[in-house]
């Protein structure tokens, strides 16, 4: 993924390895302190970050006595990295702590929800084409696990939160596409997803229905059969009732199944 797609500004990257782009170069940030730094600021881009909640991100509940000095230091080098790659004055000094004085759409995390948003909106308006391309447009700025790297308790907690918007945006766009009758376009994706994530239902209630679709009953059956052995052995329990719902059908070769209004989109258990 290339940043500076979507601004020609300079552009930070949390959806992947911390990072920052200027004029397509990537610009390196020297340390995990001074890239926790970058990262936190940018998911408050245009609002300043309390120096408690800095300190907080880079040393966690203990940090050591010198650190509003560390801190001041850490900004400062990074305000002359920026400052030698041709972007000076981004990072503010306010009363209470800093700002990184950037447009939401510089920062690859909120350029990502803003597009979510969008999606949404086009949705309710009937165009699930235009719909499902947003989303795509939103996913391909996906480098890796967000903020991968930075360790800080604040920063996994806030990556943990985009990693799961990620998933669930995956599974909402295979539902519409679905919708859209891409079953064939989308299953290589779908067995790659429910493979990486073996216990989220909506993700294999999707791919038994593309398989299914795709003229492989006896493959979906399959796919049925070895998500339950998963459940049973590794958790103890049965699927839910909306895949065991949906095994029935196969069964008996329920037209429903191939019909674009099934509800792919139900929420089901985690």
């Amino acid at each position: 993924m290339q940043l500076e797609r979507f601004d020609s500004g300079p552009c930070f990257g949390l959806l992947g390895t911390s990072e920052v782009l200027v004029a397509g170069r990537r610009i390196s940030i020297a340390g995990v302190r001074q890239q926790t730094l970058v990262a936190m600021l940018s998911l408050d881009a245009g609002n300043t970050v309390g120096a408690g909640r800095l300190i907080e991100g880079i040393w966690g509940a203990r940090p050591p006595k010198t650190a509003d000095a560390q801190l001041r230091i850490c900004v400062s080098r990074l305000r002359r990295r920026l400052t030698e790659a041709g972007t000076p004055g981004l990072i503010s000094t306010e009363s209470h702590g800093y700002r990184l004085a950037v447009a939401r759409d510089q920062v690859d995390a909120h350029r990502f929800t803003d597009l979510l948003d969008e999606s949404r909106q086009v949705e309710a308006a009937g165009d699930r084409a235009e719909a499902v391309r947003l989303l795509r447009t939103a996913l391909d700025l996906w480098r890796g696990p967000a903020a991968e790297g930075l360790t800080s308790p604040l920063m996994r907690a806030a990556a943990a939160r985009l990693d799961e918007k990620r998933v669930g945006t995956f599974e909402h766009c295979f539902g519409l596409e679905l919708r859209l009758g891409r079953h064939h376009h989308i299953l290589p994706e779908l067995m790659a997803h429910a493979t990486a994530y073996p216990f989220r239902e909506r993700l294999q209630f999707q791919l038994i229905t593309a398989l299914y679709r795709s003229g492989r009953q006896v493959d979906a059956l399959h796919a049925y059969r070895e998500i339950r052995r998963k459940f049973a052995k590794e958790l103890g329990i049965e699927p839910s009732q909306f895949l065991r719902t949906l095994e029935r059908k196969i069964l008996v070769q329920s037209p429903e199944l191939n019909n674009g209004t099934y509800p792919q989109e139900t929420r089901v258990p985690a």
